[in-house]
């Protein structure tokens, strides 16, 4: 049989963005930025990882319904629960509690919580 190689002690697993960014459940999808968010560091184009069921907590960046269309806001809670605009955090919604912890409200507010974004660094 002979002696194992010594290199097996330095061998090292491929990365995967699906293990990654759990992109391969069902609740898990893929978006592409309309805009940018300077604050956030999102770039126009980026690929957003959104989980719908992700849990909401203060300061995460949901993907909302605003006047029928996607909006990336900040969640804030406290009193009042608010949805804040990300490179404007004066620019805010004043929701309750159930619209957005209730994704399957008629309003559809909430579509779920931005998980991973990736960026490209090339210059366009």
């Amino acid at each position: 049989m002979g002696f194992p190689s010594p290199a097996t002690d330095y061998v090292e697993n491929r990365v995967s963005l699906d293990e990654v960014c759990t992109t391969y459940a069902a609740h898990v999808y893929l978006m592409r930025s309309a805009s940018r968010s300077i604050r956030e560091g999102i770039r126009k184009d980026a690929l957003l990882v959104v989980n719908c069921s992700a849990k909401h907590i203060d300061g995460c960046i949901l993907v909302m319904m605003v006047e029928g269309e996607f909006s990336l806001r900040r969640l804030r809670t406290g009193q009042p629960t608010r949805l804040e605009a990300l490179d404007d955090p004066s620019d805010a919604i004043e929701v309750t509690e159930e619209m957005v912890l209730d994704s399957t409200n008629e309003s559809g507010v909430c579509f779920g919580v931005v998980t991973h974004v990736l960026n490209t660094l090339k210059a366009l």
